[in-house]
């Protein structure tokens, strides 16, 4: 990649007219890693349903307000009783805020008085009176002997103030930054200071955005301010196996924590039998001989023994392990035959009865001859790679 790729860049883009005309123009494009940023600073919301709960204690502000003004305008507030066309009204606020009610067919009949508290109380208890089956029993049990008739009055209308006045909404609530992740397979391989540009600064932890010392840079091509969030993660992979590694840039080594990822053994696909031995057994035995003969940096990854069976082991084996070891070894067979066992690598002696060298006149013969080694192939024989195994494992 480069930087136009990584981050932004001018590309061209072919437009078509109406009459199937094209014209080539370049626009700015931001590359993989600004597309990222974008979609990690982004506001995610979710919608709750918020209830506006309307409280006894504000019912109770309800009716003393409707019940003041009836009283300023001799317009007293009428409240229902449970029997048809009788009701009570609203006559006066007492200094401790209690009310009076008197039936609104006399002038001359008896107040009664109903306080807040017991009221309270009753609500608390009935919130819905439509449950009740005998008022002067029931509300007696809560607030003792008391006009059952003038509560049963000023309860119901508190109930269907409750019920009309409460509010339910709809409300968009900002959730916390979910994490987004970038990985960079074979990092080491780029060039850091020609794809990163002024990035490679502001990807520092303490630089990114919302940090004390959080940092912007104007991007080249967009001229757009741009900033790293925090929870944006970056993960690069890289073989320490590769030689480039050596090179890797100073910059990128001090912005980034180096973690090891050995071969995994507890893996439930390595668990499997295969020819007799668990897959986790072979990997185990392959790779303690190789950290013997090399290091540990040298040590095959589990994935070549993943969930193998006898037919994909046998492909893994000559595709993917044995060209690992030539690599690794320099065509050094005898270190290959320590690894692998002499089921997979066969010494072959030369006979001395093979006419194999031209005649020469030089009678020194001290020239050093080569071992001669070659790889079985065991493609179709499964027994052949069942006995190769075997003695791989030294059985």
């Amino acid at each position: 990649m480069s930087y136009e790729d990584f981050i932004e860049g001018i590309k061209p883009i072919i437009e078509e007219d109406a009459e199937g005309g094209k014209s080539v123009i370049y626009d700015v494009e931001g590359g993989i890693f600004k597309q990222i940023v974008e979609e990690a600073k982004k506001v995610r919301y979710q919608s709750e349903e918020v209830n506006q709960n309307f409280t006894f204690d504000d019912a109770w502000e309800a009716i003393i307000k409707d019940a003041n003004l009836g009283i300023e305008k001799n317009d007293f507030l009428k409240l229902t009783i449970q029997t048809p066309n009788l009701g009570l009204k609203i006559v006066e606020i007492t200094e401790k805020g209690n009310l009076k009610l008197k039936p609104i067919y006399s002038e001359d009949a008896k107040e009664y008085t109903v306080s807040f508290s017991r009221t309270k109380k009753l609500q608390e208890v009935f919130p819905d009176l439509s449950v009740i089956k005998n008022i002067d029993k029931e509300f007696r049990s809560v607030i003792g002997g008391s006009n059952s008739t003038a509560y049963w009055a000023v309860l119901n209308y508190i109930n269907q103030k409750i019920k009309s006045e409460t509010k339910s909404f709809q409300q968009k609530v900002p959730l916390s930054q979910q994490p987004y992740i970038i990985i960079i397979d074979e990092i080491n391989r780029g060039n850091v200071s020609q794809i990163f540009g002024e990035l490679i600064t502001l990807i520092e932890e303490d630089k990114r955005l919302g940090k004390d010392e959080a940092l912007e840079v104007t991007l080249p091509y967009s001229k757009e301010k741009f900033g790293v969030p925090p929870n944006l993660y970056i993960i690069g992979t890289m073989n320490t196996a590769d030689r480039s590694v050596e090179a890797l840039d100073t910059a990128l080594r001090r912005r980034f924590s180096f973690v090891e990822m050995p071969p995994r053994y507890d893996l439930d696909g390595l668990n499997k039998e295969v020819y007799g031995y668990s897959l986790k057994d072979i990997l185990f035995t392959i790779n303690k001989r190789i950290v013997r003969l090399l290091n540990s940096e040298h040590a095959i990854g589990h994935s070549y023994f993943l969930n193998k069976d006898e037919d994909t082991l046998v492909d893994s084996f000559y595709r993917n392990i044995i060209p690992l070891l030539q690599e690794y070894f320099f065509g050094d067979y005898g270190k290959m035959m320590m690894v692998l066992g002499d089921g997979f690598v066969t010494y072959n002696e030369w006979s001395d009865e093979d006419k194999f060298f031209a005649s020469y006149s030089n009678s020194k013969n001290d020239y050093d001859v080569k071992d001669l080694y070659s790889i079985q192939y065991y493609i179709d024989n499964k027994q052949g790679f069942a006995e190769a195994i075997k003695k791989l494992m030294n059985k």
